[in-house]
């Protein structure tokens, strides 16, 4: 199928029979145009008030036409959402219809919501974005998870969603690229004394191939493996997941690690963001308190899982689990420092820096995030409650 258009949209939401998710009269379409990979409308009818999104999955990154990329992608988000829906549903948006053939997917408009980087970088608070993110990773994950699923059928769903193309992407872009010179990396100039000695840096590098590995060989639940900032709208009320095509069953301590990487990186470029020095204080206090909560939700969620459902006969260890949470804080540490340095000198960089015009306070900022990122990096193995992670945001320094 072509790529659609503003016209052609509405034409297919006719034929698939699917008029009664708007009502009657004249609609309206317009582009979305946040993402990179693929192509999103908004559709609407004025007459109802009533509107959907729809999604089409093209056979590269449409920002990117020479980046190809499967279409059965849309396929591995479908069945994440529907997933999703089973055990954290106020978490995710409703799907109305999927059609794997034609790699479209219309669901719920969450347009009353705001994308959450876009929100941090304006300082604007998400008041219950930790307990419903904390509460989203700790179900999403224990409930794909050995620690519930029987043997066979864990092993079964491990098979089923593969995602290798999707997955190569990353363990390129975040685990290999950045800590090489290589042509896909991209910085602001003033960093380059600071990239040249992550460079030189092998024992950084040791860690992130560590890293890298479990990355490609533990399959401890179904992560999102996206879960930026930028994949989360957010409202006073209401936080939404969003775009989860990169899933895949992975390490655990990377959903949780990305996440908390992005609220470091909010953390450094209100470096720039910050109107004054009072606003920048209070924010940042704001931040890491939201940061240490999301751990304590997910930690208290995931536990009461293992509590209420677990295979008690499989794990029958208080002393394990200890011990198993406190790695996920740990692979946080480190899966959370590999985001933030490739949304720092990789490929993929954010809008909370690039949004800074001035190149030198840009880089300010940047800096201040590559110091927290090498300081979770060196000590993850240390890291023993989320206060220590957070104090290691708290101890950043603009080295520029």
């Amino acid at each position: 199928m072509d790529a659609l258009n503003e016209q052609t949209v509405k034409d297919y939401l006719r034929k698939k029979g699917l008029a009664h998710l708007l009502g009657e009269g004249p609609w309206q379409a317009e582009p979305i145009t946040e993402g990179n990979v693929n192509l999103l409308f908004r559709v609407q009818n004025p007459a109802t008030g009533r509107s959907v999104v729809v999604k089409q999955a093209l056979g590269y990154a449409w920002r990117y036409p020479d980046f190809k990329m499967p279409k059965d992608r849309l396929k591995v988000e479908h069945e994440v959402l529907s997933l999703a829906a089973r055990y954290a549903p106020e978490q995710v948006p409703e799907v109305y219809f999927f059609d794997p053939g034609d790699a479209v997917l219309v669901m719920e408009d969450l347009g009353r919501l705001e994308e959450m980087r876009s929100a941090l970088r304006r300082g604007v608070r998400s008041p219950k974005a930790a307990e419903h993110l904390g509460r989203y990773m700790a179900r999403t994950l224990f409930y794909t998870s050995d620690l519930f699923l029987p043997s066979e059928e864990k092993k079964q769903k491990v098979a089923e969603i593969v995602n290798p193309v999707l997955r190569k992407v990353q363990e390129d872009l975040v685990f290999t690229q950045p800590y090489i010179p290589h042509p896909n990396n991209r910085y602001s100039k003033p960093l380059e004394p600071l990239v040249q000695e992550i460079y030189a840096d092998d024992a950084l590098r040791a860690e992130v191939l560590e890293l890298k590995e479990r990355y490609m060989t533990q399959a401890q639940a179904l992560i999102h493996n996206d879960l930026h900032t930028g994949s989360i709208l957010a409202g006073p009320e209401e936080t939404k997941v969003v775009d989860p095509e990169f899933a895949f069953f992975g390490p655990i301590g990377h959903d949780l690690g990305t996440y908390l990487g992005n609220l470091a990186l909010a953390y450094a470029a209100y470096e720039a963001h910050a109107p004054n020095e009072e606003d920048k204080a209070a924010f940042r206090d704001w931040l890491l308190s939201s940061f240490e909560e999301t751990w304590r939700v997910f930690e208290r969620e995931f536990l009461a899982a293992w509590e209420q459902d677990g295979q008690k006969d499989e794990w029958p260890s208080d002393t394990y689990r200890e011990r198993y949470l406190k790695r996920l804080l740990r692979d946080a540490a480190g899966f959370g420092a590999a985001e933030m340095f490739r949304r720092l000198i990789g490929m993929a960089h954010v809008s909370d820096f690039w949004s800074i015009e001035d190149e030198e306070e840009r880089a300010a900022a940047e800096s201040l995030g590559l110091d927290i990122a090498r300081k979770w990096i060196r000590k993850s193995r240390e890291i023993e409650r989320i206060e220590d992670l957070s104090g290691l945001v708290r101890e950043g320094k603009v080295l520029l």
